[in-house]
Parts: structure tokens; sequence; C-alpha cells
């Protein structure tokens, strides 16, 4: 594989930085805000989210993450990965405004499986999406909300995101020709 195209740090902080100010606009009232990272790539996300989010709403916003392996629909033909993440959501999911959290959103199939992984866990009275990367070619009729970037992408290009949450400089987004 060879890159196409990279987006640095500077460009994915500022990128994040406008994803959250939306949310702030929407949800500066909303107290029962939490952000949920879809394991593995949206955990790091949500947590830069959560720390920001509390930096400009002068208060705590909780961060869980859920694990979609057992609601992927394709279960029987890829393995589920051993360094996932497990479920895991330290607040009460009834009557929540949830915001899922992934860094690359392509045919929504993830974000379908997050949500009924979140219902099984509790009743959201609200759930929304933040996405670092919108890349294209959706098959399912999910809209994310928030979306840090909108890539042009052809559907066997691959995006790959590397988040740090220790050290932000080291964050770069990839898009990898075959």
């Amino acid at each position: 594989m060879h890159e196409v195209a990279k987006i640095e740090h500077d460009r994915i902080a500022a990128a994040l930085e406008a994803l959250v100010e939306k949310i702030v606009a929407r949800h500066r009232t909303t107290s029962n805000l939490a952000v949920v990272g879809i394991a593995n790539g949206g955990v790091t996300l949500a947590r830069k989210m959560v720390q920001l989010l509390a930096l400009r709403l002068f208060r705590s916003v909780p961060f869980g993450v859920v694990n979609i392996a057992f609601h992927r629909d394709d279960l029987g033909q890829k393995p589920i990965p051993l360094n996932s993440a497990a479920t895991d959501l330290p607040f009460d999911v009834d009557e929540a405004t949830v915001i899922l959290a992934d860094d690359v959103y392509f045919t929504g199939r993830t974000a379908r499986a997050a949500v009924n992984e979140l219902f099984d866990q509790g009743r959201p009275a609200r759930v929304e999406l933040a996405v670092l990367c919108d890349r294209g070619h959706r098959i399912l009729p999910i809209v994310p909300d928030y979306t840090g970037f909108i890539l042009e992408t052809s559907p066997t290009q691959r995006v790959e995101v590397h988040l740090d949450f220790e050290y932000p400089l080291r964050d770069c987004i990839r898009v990898l020709e075959p």
C-alpha cells in the first residue's frame, strides 16, 4: 500500500476543536451528556472529546466504551479482535444523551452495531454520532451529527487514523491505496 494523502496533527487538533464547539453549542445545558467511544478506533477520540468538553462546559462529562463485536453483521466472516476493549458504561444509560464517537465512518455498519450495543445496556434519551473522518460510501441511512473531516476516497482505499492521547503531536490520518 502506498500513501495518497496525509493529515497532520495540527489540522486534526483544529478539526477536533471545531467538532467539540458544535457539541457545546447544542448541549451547553444538557445535564445528562455522555461520550462513548466505539472500540477500538473511537476510544481515544472519545477521551479527547471528553477532555475538551469538560474544559468548555466547566463540568465533567462521563466517558464510556462500547464493544460492537457481537453486533457485527460479518461475525461469521471475520474473527472477533482479541485486543478489543470491553463495553464499559460507568454511568446510567437510561435517559442519557449519548454521543457515540468513532475515528472513521464508512458504510454505517459500525454505527448501527454501536447503537444496538448501547440499547442492550439501557435506553438513552438521545443518541448522536461524532466522527473524525467521514469517507463516504455509506450503505445504511445513518448520517453523523458531527464530522471533523470529509474525505474523498474510493471504496478500495484504506483510511488509517492514529490518535495518541498522551502525545497529540503523533496524531495523523493516512489514506492508503492498495
